[in-house]
């Protein structure tokens, strides 16, 4: 590799490094905010209006009372919706957190010892992304330290361990983003049928 390629890749990992912090202000601050807003606003409508709704009673002799089903269903996935939220914007941020560090691996690599690092395919077909998330939130990050980068066996496999753990989040955060759009939108379809 020439010198004048090592530049190049080099100048191409900081443009990376710019687009992902882009991303984190613009991604969260759209979609997954708009509708965890929306959620909440719809849950203090619903627990405003609870006076509304009769007595909620359940046993076996008592016809079902399909106003009071509709609306406590709607007050549940209004709670859902918002806890998908919290776990889209919690799992979003540790994505963008972890992949500007992968970036920042790379340029350093190829900038100290023109070492390509892994780009391609990550078999995730053994992995949870539930409990990389509770792991991501529990526990310390392991992140790739100076002294790391001297060994490239132990930096390859650091580095995809923290590639698998942010490609685990970032699809958890758009699989829960999914769900909250669904979830929202039963509860205003259950809400309406009240």
């Amino acid at each position: 590799m020439t010198d004048q390629e090592q530049q190049e890749h080099i100048k191409e990992y900081s443009e990376r490094h710019r687009f992902w912090a882009n991303q984190a202000l613009s991604q969260l601050g759209y979609s997954i905010n708009l509708f965890t807003t929306l959620g909440l606003a719809l849950l203090t409508y619903l627990f405003k209006i609870r006076e509304n709704y009769g007595e909620i009673r359940i046993g076996y002799n008592q016809p079902i009372d399909w106003t009071i089903t509709f609306y406590v269903s709607s007050l549940t996935f209004s709670v859902t919706t918002v806890i998908l939220g919290l776990i889209s914007v919690t799992s979003r941020l540790y994505d963008i957190r972890i992949t500007r560090h992968l970036i920042w691996t790379r340029k350093r690599a190829m900038k100290n010892s023109k070492w390509f690092l892994p780009e391609g395919f990550i078999d995730l077909t053994k992995s949870s992304k539930i409990g990389n998330y509770i792991k991501t939130l529990t526990i310390k990050i392991r992140w790739i330290e100076t002294e790391h980068l001297k060994n490239k066996d132990v930096l390859k496999l650091k580095f995809n361990d923290l590639r698998i753990q942010a490609k685990l989040l970032g699809e958890l955060a758009w699989g829960s983003h999914k769900l909250q759009l669904l979830t929202i939108f039963l509860s205003i379809l259950l809400y309406g049928l009240t």
